[in-house]
């Protein structure tokens, strides 16, 4: 759930409009560049003190809260999430008909009701999160009747229109439920306007940034985004926040060098909030660099983990450490550990659970074949596939991945005859199989034959690749296809 949490903890980030009761002060000011950079004591020390002076300042009531939004998205107990929602509803109570003219009364008040919203689906209460989140939606549209040309309603208008669209599949019945249309390149458009807008204001442009990163995060297509972080000021691309998020952007294109440095130069304290997330990621992209310092941050982030969300994720990254080390007890004992501990709510962990599950033990160079490809490390990529050709098992599953990972190669490589005819073999062998790569393959072909101007094969290939795909593969295949096809 963290790709839809995480924008719609970024409203307001400075504002040079004010109304009499919600001021965007200096105090207020400094607390966003706090929680910027995840320094979440000092900004909630800094709010409480504006509290105690300016008690009617409404903004930063729904500051703290978002403040406190942070420390729970990142690592929280069941009990700080039931404080967060008592104090959500004293904070309401203080707030609710106050200043109702202003245009920060519905965009704040819509905020906090999606934070709780995201928070109860979290939690197990999904109907009561999802009506909440209607609610905050509604409030969205109301203010954009009222106030057309206030400008975080552009903001929110295309956040909504990305983000709803990319709902987590057991919650997308709110869509059709409450009637709701969304439209993506609206959506993305929207927000590049707003980021336009705001691009020479400081403060406000680090946050219409983070907003344009993170739609693009949530809609599965960070490449979007990439070039666009290179653009940002530097007072903007050194917080905390966006150092992490340009490392994050960089990994999840298959840079896993530039996300390395990138993380780091960043500064973070080792014992804030700010270094969970930091090991969270520096683990991951040690593991694709196939780095025995992956441990390190592998453990150090579940030994600081106090949620459910992520347990099976990165216990499955820490088997696949021993896995490619040569430990293969180790290897299943982490397995087991995926299988019995977490939840698989969000996509990360249903994936580990579905690896953690397979019907037969993977191999290890195709292992390390695969966390390379991953990284863009197509040396090393090379090597392991040798080692696997000179050696391996004849092993329909091992088969059918060596033929999609060369695939993968090869279509980096821009070998197109190459690529289609791996894919092509990829499907051939495994679309009776219940395994993911035959899916996948159908949807990287179709993706070919997009950009090769062939629209009748690539809808073939996208119909095909949702026709084989199974709701327990990794949940980017199905998505990635539908869109595709609808582009199309």
């Amino acid at each position: 759930m963290i790709r839809i949490i995480i924008p719609f903890l970024f409203f307001f980030l400075v504002s040079q409009e004010s109304s009499a009761k919600y001021e965007v002060n200096e105090n207020c000011r400094r607390a966003w560049m706090l929680v910027m950079d995840l320094k979440l004591d000092q900004a909630k020390k800094l709010l409480a003190e504006e509290i105690r002076k300016n008690p009617e300042n409404y903004y930063a009531y729904y500051l703290e809260q978002t403040n406190d939004v942070f420390r729970l998205l990142i690592n929280s107990s069941e009990a700080e999430y039931e404080a967060f929602v008592r104090n959500f509803e004293k904070k309401r109570a203080i707030m609710d008909g106050k200043d109702e003219d202003s245009p920060y009364y519905l965009s704040c008040r819509a905020e906090m009701e999606i934070q709780v919203s995201v928070f109860s689906v979290m939690h197990g209460a999904q109907w009561s999160g999802m009506t909440k989140g209607y609610a905050a939606y509604r409030n969205v549209y109301r203010n954009i009747e009222r106030f057309p040309d206030f400008p975080p309603n552009r903001k929110l208008d295309g956040f909504f229109n990305v983000a709803i669209a990319n709902l987590p599949p057991f919650v997308k019945w709110a869509i059709s439920f409450f009637g709701v249309k969304v439209k993506i390149d609206y959506g993305f458009k929207t927000l590049n306007q707003y980021y336009l807008s705001q691009k020479n204001t400081e403060g406000l442009n680090a946050e219409a940034a983070l907003y344009m990163i993170l739609a693009a995060k949530i809609n599965k297509t960070p490449e979007k985004v990439y070039e666009f972080t290179k653009t940002l000021d530097p007072a903007v691309a050194n917080t905390f926040i966006h150092s992490y998020f340009r490392a994050n952007i960089a990994y999840r294109t298959g840079r896993n060098e530039e996300a390395l440095k990138t993380l780091e130069q960043t500064s973070h304290n080792e014992n804030g909030t700010a270094d969970v997330i930091y090991s969270y990621l520096m683990g991951k992209v040690l593991l694709r660099k196939l780095d025995p310092r992956a441990e390190f941050y592998l453990k150090r982030y579940l030994s600081h983990l106090e949620k459910k969300e992520y347990q099976k994720e990165m216990n499955y990254n820490l088997g696949l450490l021993y896995l490619v080390q040569g430990n293969r007890e180790k290897y299943l004992r982490q397995c087991e550990i995926v299988q019995e501990q977490g939840m698989d709510l969000n996509e990360r962990d249903r994936e580990a659970l579905y690896d953690a599950s397979l019907d037969y033990p993977p191999d290890v160079n195709l292992v390390r074949a695969r966390l390379s490809i991953d990284g863009g490390y197509l040396e090393e990529f090379q090597k392991t596939m040798k080692a696997f050709a000179a050696g391996h098992n004849k092993v329909h599953a091992y088969d059918i991945e060596s033929h999609f990972l060369k695939g993968r190669y090869e279509a980096m490589l821009k070998n197109n005859n190459l690529a289609i005819a791996e894919f092509q073999k990829t499907i051939e062998l495994g679309e009776d199989e219940d395994y993911y790569f035959a899916s996948e393959a159908a949807l990287r072909l179709g993706n070919i034959y997009k950009v090769t101007g062939q629209k009748t094969l690539a809808e073939e290939c996208y119909r095909k690749s949702i026709k084989l795909y199974n709701s327990d593969y990794y949940e980017y295949i199905e998505d990635k296809a539908s869109k595709a096809l609808s582009s199309l």
